[in-house]
């Protein structure tokens, strides 16, 4: 008796009123036709005796036709709108995988850390080379610099190659400026919650709120980081390379056509090496959580599967 009501109360109102009707107008048929074969009357009629029962059939048949096939319709709807919400969940989750494992990169590519801890070998033996470097006479440019400036210099020019790669290592991921990658598992993210999500729940699904939420927030925390790309160039711009591998070889004959000879040797500060290798720290971090958006997705993914196998175990 409960499912009855709880199916009546499902009916749209005007097909509630319908059926209240015909079933109202059936029952009076009824009544009167048993009253007629009581009373004889039929019998003189035969064909509005037809006619008669015929029309208290319908009306009694044809509010259970109606419950019934608008039962059977509300359930293939449903399962419609359950098949695609899931059909869009698993493309806007597919997407968001191809991104992501393009903005990571090659899994098996550790070039960048590679770099960056030659970088800091070398940051270390420029400081300890830095204080006899500057305590030296300043010396012209065509001049032979000294043992321990010569020996700075080198570490310098270290730190300026490790530094380039590092650079493109980082440009092999979809890390490179502008991020396509990023911008859409932002759009896929954001459309899986205002239009995915809701659909999802509605319906019955099965939401995989947790991976979801911790990709959002992956995302947010590498959206939110400055790029230092731009800092990295401008401090290596600062002090060029070919520049300062110039002033390495002994002969002052080797020195004879510089720029500018006279000029004191330029000896980039440790500040300033050290400076650059924050920056590339910076695009350390940003790999991690790259590949740690990578990660999240994955989990989503095999969330959604999970999901689904289910629901096509109770199916």
């Amino acid at each position: 008796m409960r499912a009855l009501r709880r199916e009546w109360t499902r009916l749209h109102p005007l097909l509630r009123r319908a059926v209240t009707v015909m079933v109202g107008a059936g029952t009076t048929l009824l009544v009167l036709g048993v009253v007629g074969d009581a009373t004889g009357v039929w019998s003189h009629v035969p064909f509005l005796t037809n006619v008669a029962s015929s029309l208290t059939g319908a009306l009694f048949g044809l509010p259970v036709a109606l419950v019934v096939v608008q039962r059977l319709l509300d359930t293939q709807t449903a399962a419609n709108d359950r098949a695609e919400a899931s059909r869009l969940l698993v493309r806007s989750v597919q997407h968001m995988r191809v991104a992501a494992l393009t903005l990571a990169g090659p899994a098996s590519d550790d070039d960048l850390p590679l770099l960056v801890a030659r970088c800091d070998v070398a940051v270390a033996e420029a400081q300890e080379w830095a204080g006899p470097a500057f305590a030296a006479k300043v010396r012209p440019r065509r001049l032979r610099a000294s043992m321990y400036q010569r020996a700075y210099l080198r570490q310098v020019l270290t730190v300026h190659e490790a530094a380039r790669q590092a650079l493109k290592a980082y440009a092999s991921t979809g890390l490179g400026a502008p991020a396509p990658a990023l911008e859409r598992i932002r759009s896929e993210a954001a459309f899986l919650q205002d239009h995915v999500q809701p659909a999802v729940v509605r319906l019955g699904g099965r939401w995989p709120a947790e991976a979801y939420t911790r990709t959002l927030r992956h995302v947010s925390l590498l959206s939110d980081a400055a790029s230092p790309v731009a800092t990295i160039e401008r401090l290596l711009d600062a002090f060029p390379a070919t520049q300062l591998a110039a002033l390495l070889p002994e002969p002052d004959a080797a020195r004879a056509g510089l720029d500018h000879p006279d000029l004191p040797l330029p000896l980039p500060r440790p500040k300033q090496l050290e400076e650059l290798r924050s920056g590339l720290g910076g695009l350390v971090t940003h790999l991690t959580q790259a590949r740690q958006i990578a990660e999240a997705v994955d989990d989503l993914q095999d969330a959604v599967d999970l999901g689904r196998e289910a629901h096509a175990t109770r199916a």
